[in-house]
């Protein structure tokens, strides 16, 4: 038996020896795993606090916001209908498709683009609506944009062939202008004034044309009976001019002498 013993001691006495030089390696590398963890926690911790520290500072908010393309409509409603406030809107809540639709959803404005620069710098350039006529009276200048929309102020435009609107109120502003947006543009242009040609306010209207001719008619029959006025003057006699009034029927009476 203690041959048998004395036999197997070497083996336990290398065993022991073994572990002995295993236990200090394992010990290493439980500290190595144990220091990427702690240093994996504080890369987190400092990401979040970044984010925290980004999310409060004005670098995370919207630094300029520019609008272009305006000529009638004021650059201030254009602003306040974004909904976009400099340096307090996070950059992150601005939706492009939103922002955008709103924006053409102001009167006189057919569309926008909007682009975007570096630091949060937007930039959004809108095209107008049409000017179609101009109201000279009080309570003072008035744009008529073709989506309907009635603008205080005078044209800004360098080419401005529309109509003259004059002798209208507010009311029977709006009521003309619901029908002048119905009448094609080739029609349009062949006028030159129209006068409110009624003072009981009923809609009477008086057209003064480019090519000479005067037009009587009331506006509740403005764009019907205008939109047919090419075929109206081609059945005049050639080279007369007068007044036509259009009142159930069409009446044709030539101006007297030259006119």
């Amino acid at each position: 038996m203690k041959e048998r013993q004395q036999a197997r001691q070497p083996k336990m006495d290398t065993t022991v020896r073994s572990l002995e030089d295993k236990i200090p390696y394992v010990r290493e590398q439980r500290r190595k795993k144990a220091n990427r963890r702690l240093i994996y926690v504080l890369i987190l911790i400092g990401l979040l606090i970044g984010v925290v520290f980004y999310l409060q500072s004005s670098f995370s908010r919207v630094t300029a916001f520019d609008v272009t393309g305006t000529i009638n409509v004021k650059k201030e409603d254009i602003i306040q209908a974004s909904r976009i406030k400099v340096k307090e809107t996070h950059a992150f809540n601005v939706s492009e498709e939103a922002v955008l639709e709103r924006i053409e959803n102001v009167p006189g404005i057919r569309e926008a683009t909007m682009t975007k620069t570096f630091l949060h710098h937007y930039e959004v350039d809108v095209v107008e609506e049409k000017e179609i006529a101009y109201a000279k009276d009080k309570p003072g200048a008035r744009i008529v944009l073709a989506d309907g929309t009635i603008l205080p102020g005078k044209s800004k435009e360098e080419l401005f062939d529309a109509p003259i609107l004059t002798g209208f109120t507010d009311q029977s502003l709006q009521r003309l202008t619901k029908e002048l947006v119905k009448i094609e543009p080739k029609v349009r242009s062949r006028i030159s004034e129209i006068v409110a040609n009624d003072q009981t306010d009923k809609g009477g209207l008086k057209l003064f044309m480019t090519d000479g001719n005067t037009v009587l008619l009331s506006t509740s029959a403005f764009s019907n009976s205008l939109n047919e006025y090419v075929k109206v003057i081609s059945a005049l006699p050639k080279g007369k001019t007068g007044t036509i009034t259009i009142d159930g029927g069409i009446y044709f009476k030539p101006y007297k002498g030259k006119k």
